[in-house]
């Protein structure tokens, strides 16, 4: 019913706007009021052909792209002071914003150029609706002043001041531009609904035909009001009636304290000859007006100058008080008692929580040396236990380690977490890890695993006696990349984290702190114990896991390009003079050094030779020689320090990957064509030592003997941990063919005979990079035979 009554008053508002502009001459399109051109009018003279009216409703007119609604624009401005107020205060912003428009918009002179928006506003009310303004306000002014004449049986004074509440005129409007938003997308504040359900007349148009939907004018009453205007005349016989009530209050009030008339009697002059009892005395009646009360405005609540709801003054000077004011360094907090910190951990209570995880997180940022875990084992315990009784139903059962199915890169998971995101109504879909309303003011438990997780990877950062200490812990590594793991999922389905606590968002920041404490200890973990044959049943899930997290930062085809790729396609300009010069993918560069350290020691690399699928392995290694060198731009880009490590790296991991691939694994690097594993090794030793100046030869020196064992082990295409070998030790990278050395007789399959100048006139004349074990590996690889 209230919306029914809101559109009538809106046609009829449209209806009175258009009869104003057209007596004005500027009559407004058809489109827009609802009302047709005056007789005789051509509409090519029309001054509003650049004014753009939607089509969807009337009063409505599109300003860069968006629909404004006159109507309540009209009200919300009014409310506010009139249009000349809130220029003056500059509101035109904030009424801009609670609009919805954007802050530019093409001039309409010039496509090329741009305008602020609030300025466009601005001169669409002053021309739409200004005039219909100074109408209103005009005759407002001139109604109430012969309504509180007629009240009180004065003639109108021109004395009378508008907006003095104690004279009964039109109080003053409030200041610009405090204008709110009561409901989300609807810009009118409370006044401003009262207005539009009761709106004043204008210019005396009357509101005769409601029912019809006709508008008549009606002429001025000489001392009264409009005709029709039935709620102005309720409204101002309202305020007759609580004037006369004040006035006669104070009449009371003032014959109360003076005990009725105060009359004061004065004795003539006596004339000659009469008695002074004869003389007639002067009685002068002087009766109290009631004076006038002192009416102050109090608001409700002080104003502030916000901007969104938020007092940034307020902010800043608080941030400064703050910013001010020193951090207490570490041994100014006093003692610290671990075992409260412990207990507080077990108790699993919130706020007990929130204490020692807090405190332990402060603890872990420590100068010097961090924080000696070692010293606390009990407190680490706990928190390993947190996270897995947070995180987990139990300890994991042994089950079957999976098939070799391609598992997901990390890229991958980037795009499904953003494609899940920008799907309608993403954020009321109910989806894993998203906070219970049931769980009420307290966070997520995926949050307290989050910091937990980070506390272990700030005190990885420590000395090796932290380093040492996580990666013999018994239950640590199983747990951080049971955490990193997938559930399985049907090809249809979209990837969920294993924990059911963790959103995919929170399992790829687990995913990059993990792979950063690998670098820090992975060197450490013993994957294969002494004596042992295989892996625990444990053991083979975290190695499993741990390869395919580490290659999923590897191997997605996207990211599998060379060097001066990369920087074109990360829009890199690498010039000399660059300042700041292009540095190799950060997640790749520590996912390989992560790898690397994890595969150090002979063992480990047995242990993943053991658990790994071929296939895994295929892919990793083809995905690592993509990323290699080739041309002469990309060894133009790697000639800086960040980018010669990143090489290295490469090399290396590729080294750990051919000496733990099975043999039809080498058989298959030397034979594919299409890979050129070969060729692209050859290159950069070329590149590095014949192409290089002299002086600068040693600085891949490291590169260049890991890449020639690479071709070494390649090149054999034998099972390294075959124990029906001949008995010499087990090979191992940087020290030739056994850990302990190895002096016999090198024998070669050939794999760069096709290249006998390349190697025996090129690389093998500079012994100033290549040792005796690695002259005689490339002459066994230049070779046929004994």
């Amino acid at each position: 019913m209230q919306a029914e009554v809101i559109r009538s008053r809106k046609r009829n508002w449209l209806q009175g706007l258009a009869s104003l502009m057209a007596q004005r001459g500027m009559p407004l399109p058809p489109q827009l009021t609802g009302v047709p051109f005056p007789p005789n009018y051509d509409p090519a003279n029309m001054p509003w052909k650049s004014l753009e009216v939607s089509p969807a409703d009337l009063g409505v007119v599109r300003l860069a792209g968006v629909d404004v609604d006159l109507f309540k624009l009209w009200g919300a401005i009014l409310h506010h002071g009139g249009g000349a107020a809130v220029s003056q205060k500059g509101g035109w912003v904030v009424v801009r914003d609670h609009l919805g428009l954007p802050e530019f918009m093409p001039s309409p002179a010039n496509p090329a150029e741009t305008k602020p928006v609030h300025e466009m506003l601005e001169r669409y009310y002053m021309a739409l609706l200004g005039p219909f303004e100074e109408a209103y306000r005009k005759n407002m002014m001139e109604n109430q002043q012969r309504a509180i004449a007629a009240g009180r049986g004065l003639p109108g004074r021109p004395g009378m001041v508008a907006g003095n509440p104690a004279a009964g005129m039109m109080p003053r409007p409030n200041p610009v531009p405090n204008i709110s938003m009561d409901v989300p997308g609807q810009f009118l504040p409370a006044q401003a609904n009262a207005m539009l359900l009761h709106p004043p007349n204008i210019m005396g148009v009357g509101v005769n035909g409601a029912m019809n939907g006709g508008l008549s004018l009606n002429k001025m009453q000489p001392g009264g009001l409009p005709n029709g205007s039935a709620d102005l005349e309720h409204d101002l016989e309202s305020r007759k009636r609580k004037m006369a009530e004040v006035a006669e209050s104070e009449a009371k009030r003032a014959r109360q304290k003076t005990g009725g008339s105060d009359v004061s009697e004065s004795r003539g002059s006596v004339a000659p000859g009469q008695t002074p009892e004869a003389a007639v005395p002067t009685i002068t009646r002087t009766i109290r007006q009631p004076s006038r009360r002192k009416i102050e405005y109090v608001p409700l609540a002080p104003e502030l100058d916000t901007a969104g709801g938020r007092n940034l003054d307020f902010i800043q000077n608080e941030w400064a008080r703050v910013a001010a004011r020193p951090l207490r360094h570490s041994d100014e907090w006093g003692h610290v008692d671990i075992d409260a910190l412990t207990l507080s951990l077990r108790s699993r209570i919130s706020t007990e929580l929130s204490y020692s995880l807090t405190t332990f997180a402060l603890l872990t940022l420590a100068r010097n040396h961090g924080f000696p875990i070692a010293q606390a084992p009990d407190l680490l315990d706990e928190a390993v236990d947190l996270v897995e009784d947070l995180a987990f139903e139990g300890v994991e059962e042994d089950g079957d380690l999976g098939g070799d199915a391609p598992f997901m890169t990390h890229k991958e998971l980037v795009n499904s977490l953003l494609d899940e995101g920008t799907k309608p109504f993403a954020g009321l879909q109910p989806s894993q890890g998203m906070k219970s309303p049931d769980r009420g003011p307290r966070q997520r438990p995926a949050e307290i695993v989050l910091t937990v997780v980070n506390i272990l990877r700030n005190i990885s950062q420590g000395d090796e006696s932290n380093a040492g200490h996580l990666a013999q812990h018994e239950k640590l590594i199983h747990v951080l990349l049971r955490l990193c793991s997938l559930a399985p999922r049907s090809k249809s389905s979209s990837p969920v984290p294993l924990s059911p606590i963790l959103s995919l968002s929170d399992l790829l920041t687990i995913r990059k702190d993990v792979v950063h404490m690998l670098v820090n200890f992975g060197a450490f973990i013993v994957l294969l114990p002494d004596g042992a044959a295989a892996p625990t049943k444990q053991m083979q899930h975290t190695i499993k896991r741990a390869f395919e997290v580490l290659a999923s930062f590897l191997v997605d085809p996207s990211e599998t390009i060379s060097p001066f790729s990369y920087v074109v396609q990360n829009g890199i300009h690498l010039t000399p003079h660059n300042p700041k010069p292009p540095t190799p993918p950060s997640l790749a560069n520590q996912a390989l050094e992560a790898f690397a350290r994890f595969t150090l020691l002979d063992d480990s690399r047995h242990a993943v030779a053991q658990i790994v699928p071929a296939s895994w392995i295929w892919r990793t290694f083809e995905a690592l020689v993509h990323r290699l060198p080739v041309s002469e731009h990309d060894f133009h880009a790697i000639m800086r320090e960040p980018w010669i490590g990143y090489v290295e790296r490469l090399v290396l991991c590729l080294y750990s990957l051919a000496f733990l691939a099975p043999p039809e694994l080498k058989h298959r690097a030397k034979r594919d064509v299409s890979l050129g594993f070969s060729k692209v090794v050859l290159r950069i030793l070329r590149k590095l030592t014949l192409h290089t100046p002299m002086e600068g030869r040693s600085t891949f020196a490291n590169l260049i003997r890991r890449a020639i064992e690479l071709l070494k082990v390649v090149d054999d295409a034998e099972d390294s941990f075959d124990p029906s070998r001949s008995a010499m030790p087990t090979l191992s990278f940087g020290v030739g063919y056994g850990e302990h050395g190895d002096t016999r007789v090198e024998r070669g399959r050939g794999m760069l005979c096709a290249y006998q100048e390349d190697i025996t006139l090129g690389l093998m004349m500079h012994t100033e990079v290549l040792d005796a074990m690695l002259f005689s590996e490339l002459e066994s690889l230049a070779r046929l035979g004994p």
